[in-house]
């Protein structure tokens, strides 16, 4: 639950509108505990909103932790990194094991 108090479960766990034009620099996820998780991110616009599996941009790069309290990926080799203006980013857990809150964070570099 979006408290904490529960185990982290598989599944579309929220949504957010990008909001200008921006590449995608790098990920952090932080959990308040040591676990996994693996967590995809798919992006689509408005017009095609609801995401799907289909719209992956992470590649062979999931957000994840194994056996971690933190981690990042700094380079994203295999990502798609261009957002536009109005995309939708949704995050989707594939799996979870010993966590009840991470923390996810999108590091952008915004475009004229």
């Amino acid at each position: 639950d979006a408290n904490g108090n529960n185990s982290i479960s598989t599944g579309i766990k929220g949504s957010v509108m990008v909001p200008f034009d921006c590449i995608i620099q790098s990920w952090t996820i932080l959990s308040d505990v040591s676990g996994s998780t693996s967590i995809d991110v798919w992006s689509d616009m408005y017009g095609n909103y609801p995401s799907t599996s289909g719209d992956t941009i992470t590649g062979t790069e999931k957000i994840t932790l194994t056996n971690q309290q933190k981690n990042q990926d700094l380079t994203l080799t295999s990502w798609a990194t261009s957002l536009n203006l109005g995309s939708i980013l949704t995050f989707n857990v594939e799996s979870a094991s010993s966590l009840k809150k991470v923390y996810v964070m999108i590091n952008v570099i915004k475009l004229n």
